[in-house]
């Protein structure tokens, strides 16, 4: 039996779609023996990737999950955050893990977080085959993996009019149109929120019911509150009386992102600075967050404000400084290098300043890719995807190696 006969492929990817194997390394030793373990196999030696477990999670819910996958986590500080993400990519397939810590503990504990096995490095290519082998022949606990949850990548601003909203719209639409997953897009401003603007859409009551009682969400619930946008994009959004405070139920946020993640390949979320600090456990279901500010000095201040308060949360999301409406040249704008070294982090992509073609698609209630799709910040947003998901990849619809596991259980 084949690892793709006895799991599924996960929401939004056929069986066809999924490479026989992925592996994701921190060094030059492990990468070649695991290129040479994919050589003897007739698997691509190209799937073998440096980056470790971040770029293996980079790529949940972009592209489909390989039927087998060989992590390092050894450059990962918190045992416990390896272990989530272990636990994420074990939903799609079969993971062996490699590691530095020898001992049991370390190795029960990423067997229950529901890794196949776990090796300690350095790793010889015979041991990546024996383990490799015994993975395939391991029957997992209920027969078959559970369908793997999507990621969630949430967009707020350093302060008002930095252009959050804008990102967080146009990366849904790049997720959805150009890596052709699906993505929902969620607007966690109730009164002021202009996510449904920007896909010239009606707001729904839904988002406000499922924030006052979250134990309602459930599939039936989404489909009746979602607003479709083409083929393969949702909208959840709300437009509340500024005198009738909503009521955000406890647990509410996470409860509702984690809900959308098992049913969608991809979540963003538009969220408003004030709920990041009232509701804290916003950030609980995040695993991406993309911090957004333009190159002001209280842009910079505020920036570093809330990143004080990101770590002082200690929730684990990969965070992302962007700098938007770079190039403006106006008095108060600091120098991008200037902006870098004061920042608390790492100032990351810069969104090029292009106010007429911004101007042209919010006129019209659309995104920037249908609007201007070559334009430099549609070219700037692109590079942004490509920092959150990896590169778009053009995946062969059989390897060599699923050839030759193909014919051998024929000729059998």
């Amino acid at each position: 039996m084949s690892v793709a006969e006895d799991l599924t492929g996960g929401p939004g990817f056929d069986d066809d779609e999924r490479e026989p194997f992925a592996g994701f390394v921190t060094d030059e030793t492990t990468q070649a023996a695991l290129q040479n373990l994919a050589r003897s196999r007739g698997w691509s030696r190209d799937e073998v990737q440096r980056g470790g477990l971040s770029a293996a999670l980079r790529q949940l819910g972009v592209l489909p999950p390989p039927e087998l996958m060989v992590v390092d986590i050894s450059d990962t500080e918190d045992l416990q955050q390896a272990l989530g993400g272990i636990g994420e990519l074990a939903a799609g397939g079969r993971i062996i893990a490699l590691g530095s810590e020898n001992d049991v503990q370390t190795f029960r504990k990423v067997r229950d977080a529901g890794a196949a096995d776990y090796l300690v490095k350095p790793v010889s290519a015979d041991a990546l085959e024996a383990a490799v082998a015994r993975a395939e022949t391991a029957v997992p606990d209920g027969g078959q993996a559970a369908r793997p949850m999507g990621r969630a990548i949430g967009v707020v601003g350093a302060r008002g009019g930095v252009g959050a909203s804008t990102i967080a719209s146009n990366l849904a639409w790049l997720l959805a149109n150009e890596r052709e997953r699906r993505v929902c897009a969620v607007d966690l401003d109730l009164r002021f929120g202009t996510l449904s603007l920007g896909f010239d859409i009606d707001a729904s009551a839904g988002l406000r019911e499922a924030l006052e009682d979250p134990e309602r969400v459930d599939d039936f619930f989404v489909d009746r509150a979602v607003v479709e946008v083409g083929e393969r994009l949702s909208v959840l959004a709300g437009e509340e009386p500024l005198d009738d405070t909503p009521h955000v139920a406890g647990q509410a946020v996470p409860t509702i992102l984690r809900t959308l993640r098992e049913r969608y390949d991809l979540v963003v979320v538009d969220i408003p600075r004030h709920l990041l600090a009232d509701r804290a456990d916003t950030l609980e279901a995040l695993s991406d967050l993309v911090l957004v500010s333009d190159l002001s000095l209280p842009g910079l201040r505020d920036s570093n404000r809330v990143l004080r308060f990101l770590q002082a949360q200690g929730n684990g999301a990969q965070i992302r400084v962007v700098a938007n409406s770079v190039g403006k040249g106006g008095a108060g704008e600091i120098a991008p290098k200037e902006f870098d070294h004061e920042l608390e982090g790492r100032l990351g992509r810069r969104i090029g300043r292009d106010p007429e073609v911004f101007a042209k698609a919010a006129l019209a209630g659309k995104p920037l890719g249908e609007v201007a799709p070559k334009s430099r910040a549609m070219a700037d947003l692109r590079g942004l995807l490509t920092d959150l998901v990896g590169e778009a990849r053009r995946r062969k619809k059989m390897r060599k190696g699923r050839v030759r596991g193909l014919l051998g259980r024929v000729s059998t």
